[in-house]
């Protein structure tokens, strides 16, 4: 039987998709040897609110902007 493997870089507040390909996947692999991006899913999500929508978003230190994220 052919197993599934889900294959994901780290994000903030991953979206429910995310979940949905974790409950099927046989094996799940975090994917974090790649290159920090800045302005993306790595460190903020948007989310709705009364007000409508909004960014969340944490403060990341980065060295240099080619710094791997797992480093």
């Amino acid at each position: 039987m052919a197993r599934t493997v889900f294959i994901h870089q780290s994000n903030y507040i991953p979206w429910k998709g995310f979940f949905d390909a974790l409950n099927m996947a046989d094996e799940f692999i975090i994917y974090d040897v790649v290159q920090y991006t800045k302005q993306d899913w790595r460190n903020r999500n948007r989310i709705l609110t009364a007000d409508g929508p909004r960014w969340l978003t944490i403060p990341v230190t980065v060295r240099t902007l080619g710094q791997r994220i797992n480093a």
